[in-house]
């Protein structure tokens, strides 16, 4: 009788989460990783804060987790290595935050305010560095959240809204993940904005709606999109020199550019995708 019991407890339990597995994967992304994070926060030199620097795999375990637990680890699994997506793709994720990037350049030096590089040759430097970082940005950070963002909660997400509102809501629980991360000595949001990132996170969750429902609901084309960005990033600020790359001018050119994109992807959804397709481009199951 207590095991039937048992067994029926553990069956409503996983019934009760297959109900509301998203809600269920993010609760438990911020649990685990602020259970790290947050304390990291108060002791950044401490043995939680060598975990720290680990933790940001934490939303791929947690979408690991609650998928094994419904019963879609194989379609996890099938988003991560489905690679069949067209080259022109490739194309996008891989050189559009390039060509991002140097549109953001070409304002600084219309307006005057490029400056010169950090140090000689500091361009072509980063340009040579560029593959690997470009790697580690895949193994950490794309890999560590792309699995969970755009690989288990995305699809979800639009099995029961749009991909506006999929993408704007899904922005700002991904800048709020970060939030422990402003106040954490040695990390590299240290000191910054919140605003700044909870502004820029949903335009850019848009433009991976976007890229994901081109690719099939390929998660591996959201982990390369998201290196790619990184690894950019990085030649930019060499570009431009580090001093105006983080002022408030750049910014809000980074900011109005990438909201820019957002809104033609918008108009591109109203315009040109039936009510209802979505859910067939992402093959959410």
């Amino acid at each position: 009788m207590t095991h039937t019991r048992e067994q029926s407890g553990a069956g409503g339990v996983r019934a009760l989460i297959r109900q509301h597995s998203t809600t269920t994967f993010f609760l438990f992304t911020f649990l685990i990783t602020w259970a790290v994070w947050v304390p990291n926060v108060l002791a950044p030199d401490s043995f939680v804060g060598t975990l720290a620097a680990y933790w940001t795999y934490m939303p791929a375990l947690a979408a690991v987790i609650v998928a094994a637990i419904v019963g879609s680890l194989r379609d996890l699994g099938a988003r991560l290595v489905r690679w069949r997506v067209g080259w022109r793709w490739y194309a996008v994720v891989l050189l559009g935050p390039a060509a991002f990037y140097a549109a953001v350049a070409a304002v600084h030096v219309g307006f005057g305010w490029s400056g010169e590089p950090d140090q000689p040759n500091a361009l072509r430097a980063a340009l040579i560095g560029l593959l690997p970082l470009f790697l580690v940005f895949i193994l950490t950070d794309g890999l560590g959240e792309e699995l969970g963002w755009r690989g288990f909660a995305l699809p979800r997400m639009l099995k029961r809204t749009g991909p506006m509102l999929a993408s704007l809501v899904l922005g700002v629980i991904w800048a709020l993940y970060h939030l422990p991360l402003f106040w954490t000595v040695g990390r590299p949001l240290y000191g910054e904005s919140f605003l700044i990132l909870l502004v820029e996170l949903p335009a850019m969750s848009v433009l991976y709606t976007w890229v994901f429902q081109h690719t099939a609901g390929s998660a591996l084309l959201a982990i390369l999109f998201h290196a790619s960005g990184s690894a950019w990033l990085s030649v930019f600020v060499a570009t431009v020199s580090a001093a105006e790359a983080d002022s408030l001018r750049s910014t809000l050119v980074v900011l109005l550019l990438k909201w820019l994109l957002a809104a033609a992807v918008a108009v591109s959804w109203l315009r040109q995708v039936p009510a209802g397709k979505w859910r067939r481009l992402a093959g959410a199951r």
